[in-house]
């Protein structure tokens, strides 16, 4: 019997510019209505963390499917979420796949000049972020080419196992002792060394380091050009 889950689709379009909502803008009320109900702000939630159909939101939030299209109507009417792509059941049965409308959403009270300013600095600074996140992964891919992998470990290790086995059967055969022991400490230790060195990892994941030291560079740079335009 076929689940009666859908398979996760893809979202075909993506979310919109940041959007700011003035408290004294009529969407900003049709925005606050649809946001009223903890299911819709739920929904809405599950949504920013990746697209889903209506029976995915449905399994995350906990409520009926009726209740579900009932909230995503409402979002929809108040341009907080929107129809990104079509996923299918494993019965090839078509669903809408829900999306965010913006890649953000900011409730603002002030002057209308510093409203448009908001919108200007939030969408350059998540554009920003896109691209740190995307060297942040290039950071950790040559970090992972240049570190030790376990394999290689593993073959060090053997390989110096069979070094300190045949010094060991130069002992047993009659060499000299004194030679040959000193020799086969030399060898465990070099041993020793190489197991710290291949399995010695950082106290810090270089990727992440990178990644939180650009978003702060970001948020300091970006105050400062907001209160520089005020």
């Amino acid at each position: 019997m076929g689940s009666l889950l859908p398979l996760r689709g893809e979202a075909e379009q993506s979310p919109g510019s940041p959007r700011v909502l003035d408290l004294d803008d009529e969407a900003t009320a049709e925005a606050l209505s649809a946001l009223s109900s903890e299911t819709a702000r739920s929904i809405l939630q599950v949504l920013y963390e990746s697209p889903r159909t209506a029976p995915e939101i449905r399994e995350e939030v906990g409520t009926s499917l009726q209740n579900v299209h009932y909230h995503l109507e409402k979002l929809q009417d108040a341009d907080l979420v929107q129809p990104a792509g079509t996923g299918y059941s494993e019965k090839g049965n078509e669903m809408t796949v829900f999306a965010p409308a913006s890649r953000a959403v900011v409730l603002f009270a002030g002057q209308e000049q510093d409203g448009s300013r908001l919108r200007q600095f939030l969408s350059r600074l998540l554009g920003a972020v896109g691209v740190l996140a995307a060297a942040s992964l290039g950071v950790r891919a040559v970090v992972d080419r240049l570190t030790p992998s376990q394999g290689d470990y593993q073959f060090t290790s053997r390989s110096g196992g069979d070094a300190a086995a045949a010094q060991e059967t130069a002992v047993e055969s009659g060499a000299s002792s004194t030679g040959a022991n000193a020799t086969l400490d030399t060898s465990r230790e070099a041993i020793q060394v190489t197991t710290k060195a291949a399995t010695q990892q950082p106290p810090v994941d270089p990727a992440l380091a990178f990644f939180l030291g650009g978003v702060f560079m970001l948020v300091v740079v970006g105050a400062w050009w907001y209160w520089r335009q005020r």
